[in-house]
């Protein structure tokens, strides 16, 4: 299994998606790379991750759960090196994206995944192709898949999902780039054979604690 890299802009919920991901395809190792103004940090969720077969690299400084610094374990390359599964949660970001320069000699080949939600004004779809410039221009690493993530939280609704998918399949036909995977919670009752490509269907958020929950973005 390559190493998946996953980026995004701001808010679109890359690092839930790379959590559920991760989840999914455990025993894993999901490396927490997002240092730019994280809200959600899977590293928070260390210890509980680790009963489930998803261990946590990030920084290698001492009791870093809460610290945003570029300084990150150079366990990358082991874990690499043993051919372990690996999921990067990277921000999209042009500053974000500057850790990864010091992994970029193992990193090359990885698949790299761009999570995309047309409800944040980061991520309209009209911002897509831009946002794989950056991250191309950046990080000398190819964008290879598109990851649909358009939510509004408890107001997401079947059609909401579904209006965004049709959209975002012809911006991604445009652009010659598969869509990898669409989220979908289980409560809502999609099924895959109302999408032309996989979906992840999860049945609850692992990053958003109880008292986030709601309406609100």
């Amino acid at each position: 299994m390559k190493p998946i890299i996953i980026t995004g802009a701001y808010g679109v919920g890359k690092s839930e998606f790379a959590t559920q991901w991760a989840l999914q395809h455990a025993p894993c190792v999901l490396a927490d790379f997002d240092i730019i103004n994280p809200y959600f940090r899977p590293r928070e969720e260390t210890d509980w991750l680790a009963t489930q077969g998803v261990t946590i690299v990030g920084s290698m400084i001492k009791h870093h759960v809460n610290q945003d610094l570029p300084a990150f374990s150079g366990d990358i390359r082991g874990v690499i090196a043993k051919g372990l599964p690996l999921i990067i949660d990277c921000a999209g970001s042009e500053n974000g994206l500057k850790p990864l320069a010091t992994f970029m000699d193992v990193l090359e080949g990885s698949e790299v995944w761009l999570v995309v939600n047309a409800n944040r004004p980061e991520s309209f779809f009209d911002q897509i192709e831009p946002m794989i410039d950056l991250f191309e221009s950046r990080s000398a690493l190819t964008i290879t898949g598109l990851v649909h993530n358009t939510h509004l939280l408890d107001l997401t609704d079947p059609p909401m999902i579904l209006n965004a998918q049709a959209t975002l399949e012809k911006e991604a036909q445009r652009l010659g780039l598969p869509i990898v995977m669409t989220m979908v919670d289980a409560r809502l009752d999609l099924h895959p054979e109302q999408f032309a490509n996989p979906i992840l269907v999860f049945d609850r958020l692992i990053l958003r604690s109880d008292w986030m929950k709601g309406t609100t973005l």
